[in-house]
């Protein structure tokens, strides 16, 4: 989750403190968004671990839920191992949210032929409000979070989620999208201000949503942060040039790929970007790198106790592109 240091709150990998004996597969937040019905904002009624009733506070895309909302399972989050002591399975994929009068946005997907919803699996498909009106807020994958006021989340996710099933959105999103990423790459340290703390979870937000919309932005803007020392804005960055142009964006991708200067798992990730792309045009510049490439271990920073290490995720950058490369063939 989010771990606060003095006077920020960083955006760090999620860490759990308890052994997990189920694990799962955790859904990038992509999927979660296209295999959803509704979105919306909504408050625990009442809770259990296989039941959660809510209200609903304000429909923001998609179905409409009506007034209550009641909440089953999962859709996704496909389970890699289950173990149980003395017959009763461990309980980690359970319901567990906080109790009522708790607010959540929730990307819902409706039981066919029930008046039941689900989410997408116990750690992905919610939000959850805090005091201050921030949100524990998901851009990527819900092991890297951020926390961005509620006007900031509702502004993109209801864009992402109406450009993910073909819809248009608010032109305010792309003007939120160029003044956030108009300002210099945004300092993260232990000694950051509030406002600079601020800034990089904006600008995160606003570069994942370019990812996620397909809103180009220049290559002289997004350089600038991929040329930044942060992984995750290193991450963001590689993820947003997807919308670019194909020429330009695979010369940009190939080259942060090669350069062993980049975060390694900023460099898999262009991998990945280079695969949704279907860049085959590099194929003879990734066969001539792989010989070079880094065998270093990776990951997406999953602890070994968390439940999602059954996320799947290349072990190197060399893996990376060899696995790539047998695809093409």
């Amino acid at each position: 989750m989010l771990k606060k240091l003095p006077g920020i709150v960083l955006l760090i990998l999620a860490l759990c403190t308890s052994l997990s004996a189920e694990t799962w597969d955790e859904p990038w937040h992509r999927d979660v968004v296209e295999k959803s019905d509704a979105f919306g904002l909504y408050e625990v009624v009442r809770t259990s671990p296989t039941r959660v009733v809510f209200k609903e506070v304000r429909h923001l895309a998609g179905l409409q839920t009506g007034p209550n909302v009641e909440l089953t399972g999962y859709y996704s989050g496909n389970v890699v191992s289950t173990s149980t002591v003395n017959g009763v399975r461990t309980g980690e994929s359970s319901l567990s949210f906080k109790g009522p009068g708790t607010r959540y946005y929730l990307f819902l997907k409706k039981v066919s032929g029930s008046t039941t919803w689900v989410i997408a699996s116990p750690t992905s498909g919610f939000a959850e409000v805090q005091p201050g009106d921030k949100v524990i807020s998901t851009f990527r994958i819900s092991v890297h979070q951020a926390l961005v006021d509620s006007g900031t989340y509702e502004l993109a996710q209801t864009c992402i989620f109406r450009k993910l099933h073909g819809q248009e959105c608010s032109p305010d999103v792309y003007s939120f999208i160029q003044t956030q990423l108009a300002a210099a790459p945004a300092a993260m340290s232990n000694n950051a201000s509030a406002e600079e703390a601020d800034l990089f979870f904006k600008q995160h937000a606003a570069l994942e949503t370019t990812y996620l919309t397909g809103y180009a932005v220049e290559p002289e803007i997004l350089s600038k942060f991929l040329e930044d020392s942060v992984f995750h804005t290193q991450i963001s960055a590689v993820r947003a040039l997807r919308a670019l142009a194909s020429k330009e964006r695979n010369a940009m991708l190939m080259s942060f790929v090669t350069n062993d200067s980049r975060n390694i798992l900023a460099r898999v990730v262009a991998v990945q970007m280079i695969r949704e792309t279907g860049a085959r045009e590099l194929k003879d510049q990734i066969i001539a790198y792989v010989p070079k490439a880094s065998s270093t271990p990776v990951g997406l920073g999953i602890a070994i106790m968390d439940p999602r290490i059954g996320t799947r995720f290349p072990a190197s950058l060399k893996s990376a592109l060899e696995e790539l490369i047998a695809e093409w063939k």
